[in-house]
């Protein structure tokens, strides 16, 4: 591999990270112009804002989980996601927030981030940034979902009836879209 290559490749990382760091920053600013009344009543559908900010969490954990199977060689559970259980999935994964502190998932929110990056640092550029990759498709999905919901967060906020469609709306559908390669 050449310098220009390796350069090439680090490029694509950033710009990769660059737009996940954006999507949340965009995520964070909807949700601090929201109402506090929106922390817990429902706000978009039946979910709160805590519940929206829960279910975000909740994905990113399960990515998290992904990248480190990949890493120890094993298949990804998320590849194999049952489509016909999500909203199932969602709403098991919101209820088991409901009784917690906003800051509480806030916080997971965060921490999630965290692991997040962490495990995307031990991901080969190459990897990484080969479009169609796992690993590729599980960054995007989680770039492609929170998009999807600070979207209509900001919708909402606007007093519009909903938010148009940006992508895949769920992390499974984005994973899963590609193939399993």
């Amino acid at each position: 591999m050449t310098d220009d290559d390796t350069r090439t490749l680090a490029d694509e990382r950033r710009r990769l990270l660059g737009h996940l760091e954006l999507e949340r920053n965009q995520l964070i600013r909807n949700i601090e112009f929201c109402r506090i009344r929106d922390i817990e009543r429902p706000f978009i559908d039946e979910w709160s804002l805590k519940d929206i900010v829960g279910h975000l969490a909740s994905w990113e954990a399960e990515v998290v989980s992904a990248l480190r199977e990949l890493r120890e060689g094993k298949r990804p559970h998320l590849l194999d996601f049952d489509s016909a259980s999500l909203d199932e999935w969602n709403n098991d994964h919101v209820e088991r927030k409901r009784d917690l502190e906003f800051s509480s998932v806030f916080e997971q929110l965060r921490g999630g981030r965290m692991r997040l990056l962490e495990e995307i640092s031990l991901v080969m550029d190459e990897e990484l940034t080969a479009e169609g990759s796992v690993p590729y498709r599980l960054v995007h999905s989680i770039i492609d979902h929170e998009r999807e919901h600070w979207h209509e967060i900001a919708a909402r906020l606007a007093g519009m009836a909903g938010a148009r469609h940006t992508g895949p709306q769920s992390v499974p559908e984005e994973v899963t879209a590609a193939g399993d390669s």
